[in-house]
């Protein structure tokens, strides 16, 4: 049996003369890699993949610069939209307030209303925290529940806490039962 790779006759006698066939074949399709790797040119010195590009230098800088101005502007947005919406009102029973000492928070609410009304205070508003669901405001102070001294807001208006929680309390009366 002969066999023919690129112009180069090999004569196959038997599978015992198998490995001089594949030898021959070996020989063959080497000769043809050597040609191909001379056809093609080769720059002295490889790129250095691993190297960053000054291009790629230039864009992380700049990818950078606008990241820490993004977080630098979050920031600073966030202290201006804070201090543009909270606004800060002394307490009614603060030092130097109107009711400074009166101790609301040793009343029953409808006894911290009358308290109230006969200081002047009209309309005040109660913002009850219930011990079991949502809370809610109401101008009727409620039954019972812990009084929390409150504010004049920016609306003019008196705002108390009513906290209807077990355990509650605050000021001289923390911790005694509920009103």
């Amino acid at each position: 049996m002969l066999y023919q790779v690129k112009g180069s006759v090999f004569e196959h006698h038997s599978l015992v003369d198998g490995d001089l066939v594949m030898d021959a074949f070996d020989q063959a399709l080497g000769n043809r890699l050597a040609t191909l790797e001379a056809s093609v040119s080769v720059p002295d010195r490889l790129p250095d993949l691993n190297r960053p590009t000054q291009r790629h230098v230039g864009v992380s800088l700049v990818v950078g610069a606008f990241l820490a101005l993004v977080v630098a502007a979050t920031a600073v947005g966030s202290v201006v939209l804070v201090s543009n919406l909270v606004r800060g009102y002394p307490g009614i029973e603060s030092p130097g307030q109107p009711l400074a000492g009166a101790d609301l928070e040793c009343m029953s609410p409808p006894r911290a209303a009358a308290f109230l009304a006969g200081h002047g205070y009209a309309g005040v508003v109660w913002e009850v925290t219930p011990s079991a669901g949502a809370g809610y405001e109401t101008t009727t102070p409620p039954e019972h529940g812990y009084v929390v001294p409150g504010a004049i807001g920016g609306d003019g208006v008196l705002h108390m806490v009513i906290d209807q929680r077990a355990g509650g309390g605050v000021g001289a009366c923390a911790g005694k039962p509920m009103p």
